[in-house]
């Protein structure tokens, strides 16, 4: 059985940085090849970060008042974190689809955090509440060989 890794925070994007590494080393748990570690950290990261973010910034709206608990799974072959919040909740249906016409020159400043998170996890779902959550999941491909030293 996996053992979970519980990090609760303000909901300010002042603690990102900390969640980030808390997760960054989480990621680094997951049994895969030296190859494969950094693609999936890199992927873990970026998504998580784009959530706090949307955390932070919404459902708090920069303005705290709340906590972000954060808690992480990692087993061999995947890793699991549930973002909660008593922030304002959103419709994640109402999130328009990417223009499939938008290139690398045309990204908009902002508004792309659940598309990064999606491209780059294999699992993304959000639960509206009270506590609204986020859950999103990363797993090894099918051919990345496990590694049993971490």
């Amino acid at each position: 059985m996996a053992a979970t890794v519980m990090l609760s925070v303000p909901g300010t994007l002042r603690y990102r940085d900390l969640a980030v590494s808390v997760v960054s080393e989480a990621a680094r748990l997951v049994a895969c090849s030296d190859d494969a570690r950094d693609a999936f950290g890199t992927a873990v990261i970026a998504a998580f970060s784009e959530i706090f973010n949307n955390v932070a910034i919404h459902a708090y709206q920069r303005k705290g008042g709340g906590t972000i608990d954060i808690a992480i799974k990692p087993t061999d072959r995947e890793l699991v974190i549930e973002v909660a919040d008593h922030g304002n909740p959103f419709d994640l249906g109402e999130v328009p689809p990417l223009p499939s016409d938008i290139d690398e020159h045309s990204l908009p400043e902002g508004g792309m955090g659940i598309y990064i998170a999606k491209k780059m996890l294999d699992e993304v779902s959000y639960e509206p509440g009270p506590p609204n959550l986020w859950r999103l999941c990363k797993r090894l491909p099918g051919g990345v060989r496990a590694n049993t030293r971490v």
